[in-house]
């Protein structure tokens, strides 16, 4: 995994977005999550909550993104962020 700088629980958030995957496709979700937020953000760039549920938002398909949204609500400072 690259050395991405999180902030708040991004990471936690990260995380949880896989563990919630499939366990089939949990490799491929983990591989496909860090190749976006490489290209989006580096290692470099502060990943905080908002960023990674957007990008969360944004590749999950859509059958998907209620049960993922649902799984780091716990997480997030601000529940509205989970909202699809």
């Amino acid at each position: 995994m690259p050395n991405f700088v999180w902030e708040q629980n991004a990471q936690a958030i990260y995380h949880k977005s896989i563990d919630a995957t499939p366990r089939l496709f949990r490799s491929n979700t983990r591989d496909g999550l860090n190749k976006i937020l490489m290209e989006r953000f580096g290692e470099d760039t502060p990943i905080d909550e908002a960023a990674i549920v957007q990008v969360i938002k944004d590749n999950t398909p859509s059958a998907f993104l209620g049960r993922g949204m649902k799984a780091i609500a716990p997480l997030l400072t601000d529940p509205s962020l989970a909202d699809i």
